[in-house]
């Protein structure tokens, strides 16, 4: 006799459906713990990585050890306080750039030599951007209210890409190498960050007579690459030796309408192998022509002097030939007077002595500046002087 199939309890199959999504339950909980294990662990990774980081320093040529002269690399564990300012840079500065803190991240990252090497390759163009960024925005940070909007119109302080800021040009490093600062967008005062900016070739600051005033900082020693430096309508007060230091690149110097600064120039001017020095528009000691002929340093590299509106007065020195690689001399607008020196450097080319009314009397031919045969350009009018023979470069009247 066959007995009817049996079938499944009820109770049993129900049970067997519970269990079922039990076990999806508890395989998509062991999943996500899984996940989160691994970011937690990645989060810790970096943590602890940025927490030992170790960079390899190579001391600055000023250090005494002896290290430095063979250029033996040491190690240095990089401060908390750095690496903080390395990830405050990266991580926040790009969204609000004025939030960054200059004020203390900046002394702390100047002070690690530019030389460094260590495991990641970003660390020192970080280091430099950072301060290079705090160097510029201290310029903003003592600008006047009207100044910062200029510069903001320009770009400045939006972003800490520097290198588009308007006045702002770099290398091809991602170094600043220009900067050009005019009225209204000029600090009140020179900041010491400038100093920041080391690889800073030409640097060009005009004002409106009144700002920035002051003195140049001493930090323009660290600005051992400067070429060129441009100072008009400024109120500062003296230049000092810094720009002039015994490893200064400067070739060019220009000043103009700085009516507050001292007549007298540094001394450490005159062992700078300048090839351009213009000074207009504001006075200078009497004997500033003779200092300048005096230089060893600058008798054999000078080509351009411009002294015109310096109120220079007394004669031309005699001294004025031994500039040998002279070729463009301008002593406009003076208080010179006789006796014109016999001989003026054979290298000239172009010559202006406009408007020294006290040089009077007849230039014979083959004398005194006549006598240049390599003379282009020769402008005396607004003299006295006039030409006795032949003097076929130059204008008299």
């Amino acid at each position: 006799m066959q007995h009817p199939p049996l079938h499944a309890w009820p109770p049993l199959e129900k049970q067997q459906r519970e269990c079922e999504h039990c076990h999806k339950k508890r395989k998509r909980d062991r999943i996500l713990w899984g996940v989160l294990i691994v970011i937690l662990l990645y989060l810790l990774g970096n943590t602890i990585f940025l927490n030992v980081r170790v960079l390899k320093t190579t001391p600055q040529a000023s250090t005494s050890s002896p290290n430095a002269s063979s250029g033996v690399s040491s190690s240095t564990v990089l401060s908390a306080d750095a690496q903080q300012c390395i990830s405050q840079y990266n991580l926040n500065a790009p969204a609000d750039p004025q939030s960054y803190p200059c004020s203390t991240c900046y002394p702390v990252l100047s002070a690690i030599p530019s030389n460094f090497s260590d495991g990641n390759s970003q660390d020192a163009q970080t280091i430099a951007n950072a301060v290079q960024f705090c160097g510029l925005r201290s310029i903003f940070d003592v600008a006047s209210s009207n100044g910062q909007t200029v510069l903001s119109n320009g770009g400045w302080v939006k972003d800490v890409r520097f290198c588009a800021w308007s006045g702002v040009k770099c290398d091809g490093f991602g170094r600043v190498s220009t900067l050009q600062l005019s009225f209204p967008a000029v600090p009140a005062g020179i900041p010491d960050e400038i100093g920041g900016l080391t690889g800073l070739t030409n640097l060009q600051i005009i004002g409106d007579t009144n700002v920035p005033g002051g003195s140049l900082p001493s930090s323009f020693s660290q600005l051992t690459s400067l070429t060129a430096l441009d100072i008009e309508s400024t109120a500062l007060e003296a230049l000092g030796d810094a720009p002039f230091s015994s490893s200064s690149k400067l070739t060019t110097l220009t000043l103009v309408k700085n009516a507050q600064m001292s007549n007298e120039l540094p001394s450490s001017l005159f062992n700078v192998p300048l090839q351009n020095l213009v000074i207009n528009s504001q006075p200078l000691a009497s004997d500033t022509l003779s200092n300048l002929a005096s230089s060893t340093s600058l008798r054999g590299s000078l080509k351009l002097l411009d002294l015109s509106s310096t109120s220079l007065s007394g004669s031309i020195p005699s001294t004025i030939s031994s500039f040998t690689a002279l070729t463009e001399l301008h002593l406009d607008g003076n208080s010179l007077a006789n006796p014109l020196p016999s001989a003026f450097p054979s290298s000239l080319q172009i010559l202006t002595l406009t408007n020294n009314t006290q040089l009077t009397g007849a230039v014979a031919s083959g004398t005194s500046f006549c006598a240049l045969s390599g003379l282009q350009t020769c402008d005396v009018r607004g003299t006295g002087l006039s030409a006795q023979g032949a003097c076929d470069s130059c204008q008299f009247s």
